[in-house]
């Protein structure tokens, strides 16, 4: 494999790698947006269950998803190096570590999650329903991490073209599954709740499928050693939870930080609450290239380095960037076109919608700023200051959750104001990234 050169971090060949990763994004939001669809037709206790369920599920799995990301990073610096060899080890014990994990996930799901839900939840419809819903989605963990491992290994040497055609696959597969067990459509047992977390299952297995077929049969995987038998080293394990520990943390840092935000609004009223959610989905879906730009930024960051083409890193993140910023400037007419109409899948009352517009306006707009700080707060985790990206978010998160609890506590203040408070986030972090990355040593980070 050649080198990375300044030909390589040009727009095209940027967009080949995050456009890949994109159409991930958007296929699995595609998944869940329709699972919120065919939910809701069931009643408002299998829509809420559900719902409580895949937060609760994701906020299990996470951890998993800090280590490989780590993983990730250690994977394309060793590819930069060009010790492939290395890269098979690095992803057994990835794949090792999350399979483990998964297992005892797969054991508190199976088993203990039915004695937990009654003390998390008030109602017991919906507790039933989480119960019934995550007991059947807890064998698909295993596929889960699998395909995450492979993910991890793809986007770290930078070959993401297969991402983008076998998670479209898995989604299209998914929503067919959806509408054939949960209502007991196309020859398929009605399930309900249970058919939806069993459609996951299922997609998410043939995933795995598709994913080792194509990396056994396909891709030319003798250079990465990856279906050798490697011994387990604990140097390995410890090099990876250096860099993977901080972004676990981070990873729930971002979780509860929505969390205590949505809890703010909530004292607001319930229509504030209500109208914030659905502007978070429509946010969740409109960020999806900028996350796609950063994984790019991560790997290839971590690539150079490897490399010792340190010199690259800026005028790649500067190229990054652009293409970011572009992005959300070709999603601006999205809002000015449709408006208010963006809510009526959502919800039919005038009031959540006048609550929401405004707030829509200032999520747009923050798009900017947002894209701008990611590529830059994502090329530091590449660069593996892990712990400075962290310490970078605890700092700005905090700053931002306390100005937005005394924003809300203001008479008079309006739904919009408060979410203003994302201009004063994005801006800190943008601030402290790009001086960071200006004056801080990421250039001779080791690992």
């Amino acid at each position: 494999m050649s080198d990375i050169n300044r030909a390589q971090i040009g727009f095209i060949s940027l967009l080949k790698i995050s456009v890949p990763i994109m159409v991930g994004g958007l296929s699995m939001t595609l998944v869940n947006l329709t699972d919120t669809a065919f939910l809701a037709r069931l009643g408002e206790s299998e829509l809420g269950g559900a719902g409580n369920a895949g937060l609760l599920f994701f906020l299990l799995v996470v951890i998993g998803m800090g280590f490989a990301t780590g993983s990730q990073i250690l994977i394309g610096r060793r590819n930069g190096e060009r010790k492939y060899e290395l890269i098979g080890h690095l992803v057994q014990h990835c794949l090792l570590f999350l399979l483990v994990y998964g297992t005892l996930l797969y054991l508190i799901l199976r088993f203990v999650i039915g004695y937990l839900v009654p003390h998390l939840v008030d109602s017991e419809d919906v507790g039933i329903v989480i119960v019934q819903f995550l007991e059947t989605r807890s064998w698909g963990i295993y596929f889960n991490y699998i395909n995450l491992a492979f993910m991890i290994f793809y986007v770290g040497i930078t070959k993401t073209r297969i991402i983008g055609i076998v998670t479209p696959l898995i989604s299209i597969l998914n929503i067919v599954l959806d509408y054939g067990l949960i209502f007991g459509n196309l020859g398929m047992p009605q399930m309900g709740v249970e058919g939806a977390a069993l459609a996951s299952n299922i997609s998410e297995m043939a995933g795995s499928i598709l994913l080792l077929a194509y990396t056994f049969i396909f891709f030319k995987n003798s250079e990465y050693q990856l279906f050798r038998k490697h011994p387990i080293s604990i140097a390995r394990y410890k090099s990876i939870f250096q860099l993977s520990v901080p972004i676990m943390i981070q990873n729930f840092l971002s979780i509860t930080s929505w969390f205590v935000f949505f809890s703010i609004i909530e004292h607001m009223g319930e229509a504030e609450l209500a109208a914030s959610h659905i502007v978070r989905s429509l946010y969740m879906v409109l960020i999806i290239p900028v996350f796609a730009m950063g994984d790019t930024s991560n790997s290839l960051t971590s690539n150079l380095i490897g490399q010792k083409n340190v010199g690259l890193v800026l005028p790649m993140l500067r190229n990054i960037s652009i293409l970011a910023f572009a992005t959300m400037a070709l999603l601006q007419p999205i809002y000015y076109v449709f408006g208010k109409s963006l809510f009526l899948p959502f919800t039919s009352s005038e009031q959540i919608i006048e609550l929401g517009d405004p707030v829509m306006q200032v999520v747009f707009t923050a798009l900017f700023p947002f894209a701008i700080a990611i590529m830059g707060f994502r090329m530091i985790s590449g660069a593996g200051k892990t712990l400075v990206a962290l310490l970078i978010e605890v700092f700005v998160v905090s700053i931002y959750l306390c100005l937005a609890w005394f924003i809300s506590t203001l008479p008079g203040i309006q739904l919009y104001q408060v979410w203003l408070m994302e201009f004063v986030y994005f801006g800190l972090f943008c601030l402290l990234v790009y001086a960071y990355i200006w004056k801080g040593n990421w250039r001779e980070s080791n690992i």
